[in-house]
């Protein structure tokens, strides 16, 4: 098998289909078939299930699946690091970033410019799942580096941690909501006057939101899970629910009474996450450099040792 047959293999995999697989390749669609299936005489196995209309997956290709990620993972790495040699830095850098960093930290369209502006030859791929999907990716290898809404703690094992901003969380509301006009609240008075509007499972706000309602010990209903904290504090703003948002999306929002809740820890992070000792490509490295050249965090650790908070 070759470089070239693995990534044609994992384009397949990924886009359940040959026709898109060849595109994301530039090649030729029975150019892309004829070596998958060359690679499958060679093995002697079946990788993908293909009919005319879908193509699965065989056993066979996800057994495969993995080493073949790796394996292009490692010749990219290798070519990155050869090319550094000249002091060019290449390859791609492949981010992971919430939707409210660019927002909250102005010094990541900075930093990012910068680095653009000093590595033109490196792809930049940027990525939004949630913070627990993207740490999660960090530590699997499948993104460089992720900005994410989670404290050290909350990270899978093998990570390194930089605290880049750390705010509280507000509740928002309608300007007629029975408790609008308040200074604060505590989160069981706002659990009885209805339902939450929450965001998806997966981020890094959600986690801290119920963080603090286990914290409280109060349940709460959920009406609505949305993709981002300016779309919450709108719902709320409609009078379609109460949300807890970072202060600086409450401040930022339009039509919503705002009040403090009275859980001090109840608070939002972003941080930077990387897997442990540091990024293993240049360009993750690099851009790691310019983030932290910006006035970054000193790193720490993920772990239970400290409080990230501090």
């Amino acid at each position: 098998m070759d470089l070239r047959q693995l990534e044609y293999v994992v384009a397949v995999a990924e886009e359940r289909s040959f026709t898109r697989a060849a595109a994301r390749c530039h090649v030729v669609q029975s150019a892309l078939s004829a070596q998958v299936a060359r690679l499958e005489r060679e093995l002697g196995v079946t990788l993908f299930h293909r009919t005319s209309r879908s193509v699965r997956v065989a056993p066979a290709g996800e057994l495969l699946l993995p080493h073949a990620r790796e394996l292009l993972r490692g010749a990219e790495v290798a070519r990155a690091e050869l090319a550094g040699f000249s002091g060019v830095v290449t390859g791609r850098l492949r981010l992971g970033v919430i939707g409210t960093a660019a927002m909250r930290l102005p010094r990541f369209d900075r930093a990012l410019l910068a680095f653009h502006q000093r590595h033109p030859a490196v792809e930049i791929a940027v990525h939004d799942t949630g913070s627990r999907h993207m740490a999660e990716a960090v530590r699997t290898g499948d993104l460089d580096l992720a900005f994410v809404g989670l404290y050290a703690e909350q990270l899978p094992p093998g990570l390194v941690h930089h605290l880049l901003a750390d705010e509280p969380l507000v509740a928002v509301v309608a300007p007629t909501h029975p408790l609008a006009g308040r200074d604060g609240v505590a989160l069981d008075e706002l659990a009885a006057t209805g339902p939450f509007i929450e965001m998806r499972r997966e981020s890094g706000l959600r986690l801290q939101a119920d963080a603090a309602f286990d914290r409280a010990a109060v349940e709460r209903t959920v009406a609505f899970e949305l993709g981002t904290p300016d779309a919450v504090a709108r719902y709320a703003g409609l009078g379609l629910g109460a949300g807890l948002v970072p202060a600086s999306t409450a401040r930022a929002a339009a039509r919503v009474a705002v009040l403090r809740l009275d859980d001090p820890t109840a608070r939002h992070p972003i941080g930077l996450v990387h897997r442990a000792p540091a990024p293993s490509t240049p360009s993750a490295r690099a851009f790691l450099a310019v983030v932290l050249g910006t006035g970054g965090e000193s790193p720490g650790r993920a772990g239970p040792t400290g409080d990230p908070r501090r």
